[in-house]
């Protein structure tokens, strides 16, 4: 087990700084890419990290819009922690099956299995949620 987690904190770190920070645009998308590409040529392996990126880029918009309303009390941060802790494992699961489905029948198959909606909800989710303004860097 640790060496697992030493080779994922590893394999993390060296994406962070041969990708994410040397890309000027869309860094997350494009680590993601490249993690799809490290894995293989399967549709499977691009629909997971496709959707993991987009998924991610998702839910940062959406805290940082929506995590200041919960804030407010101890019992409101509580029910927004386990909320998105809940939502993050299911979309974790549903991103990770793709893994193992390799085709892009198989893939396909999934998502009309789930009507896709997650991916639905995550697109609706982050046209129609404001941006909030990012502080700015110094």
């Amino acid at each position: 087990k640790q060496w697992y987690q030493r080779r994922v904190r590893g394999t993390a770190r060296w994406l962070r700084r041969v990708c994410y920070e040397r890309c000027a645009y869309y860094p997350t998308v494009m680590t993601y890419l490249l993690t799809a590409i490290w894995h293989g040529f399967f549709p499977g392996y691009f629909g997971c990290y496709m959707s993991f990126a987009f998924f991610l880029l998702t839910s940062r918009k959406l805290r940082r819009y929506v995590r200041p309303k919960f804030l407010g009390s101890a019992r409101l941060k509580m029910f927004y922690d386990v909320l998105t802790t809940v939502c993050t494992m299911i979309l974790g699961n549903y991103a990770c099956i793709q893994n193992r489905l390799f085709t892009f029948e198989r893939v396909y198959e999934l998502y009309r299995y789930f009507y896709f909606l997650p991916h639905l909800v995550c697109l609706f989710l982050y046209i129609f949620c404001p941006s909030p303004p990012r502080p700015k860097k110094e």
